[in-house]
């Protein structure tokens, strides 16, 4: 067997897995009136990989037509099961090779102080991630930064400046183990095989 057949059989059968697991994700949607068939489950799979397929290259990925892929695609997107189509950047082409996973903890925690720290983080273009969790952290950020007098001006603006932030951690990446966008459904466990 090729080497190029060989890569298609497995990328092909990566594919079937994900759709499986879209399945599962998806199936929640048929109780609240959206009715998702295995055409759907493969549509939202090769969005996943490649948003800027044409509708005629999604059609042949999928087994389908043009003019149904539209049709499914615009009913996923008015649903809310496909939010929107972007291209993602690679930050260190775009001047951005520091990644840094930054923790917070405040004080209090009043619906008043964290809408205002949340509108203070989404006013950073560096932050492309935030979220406010559970546990001993109060806020879980991920930015990426041009270099360390950017970061530091950063903390200066968000954490040094705000009484209520009682401390912040920084953890650098130095390696990424796995990155994606790729949402797996809900109730899949275990490994994806590659």
């Amino acid at each position: 067997m090729s080497a190029y057949l060989s890569d298609f059989v497995l990328d092909t059968a990566k594919v079937l897995e994900n759709v499986v697991q879209l399945a599962h994700y998806l199936a929640k949607w048929t109780s609240e009136g959206l009715t998702v068939d295995d055409l759907d489950l493969r549509i939202v799979a090769a969005l996943q990989r490649d948003g800027s397929m044409t509708k005629a290259e999604l059609a042949e990925a999928v087994g389908s037509t043009s003019s149904t892929c539209l049709r499914r695609v615009a009913e996923l997107r008015r649903t809310g099961v496909l939010t929107s189509c972007v291209y993602l950047a690679d930050p260190p082409k775009l001047g951005r090779s520091i990644r840094a996973i930054i923790t917070a903890t405040t004080r209090n925690h009043t619906k008043d102080l964290r809408t205002g720290f949340a509108a203070r983080i989404s006013d950073e273009a560096a932050i492309t991630q935030a979220y406010g969790v559970t546990g001993y952290l109060d806020a879980v950020l991920i930015g990426h930064f041009s270099d360390m007098e950017e970061y530091q001006a950063l903390c200066d603006r968000l954490f040094d400046n705000d009484p209520d932030v009682l401390r912040y951690t920084t953890l650098f990446a130095v390696e990424t183990y796995k990155e994606t966008t790729a949402i797996a459904p809900s109730g899949e466990t275990g490994c994806l095989k590659s």
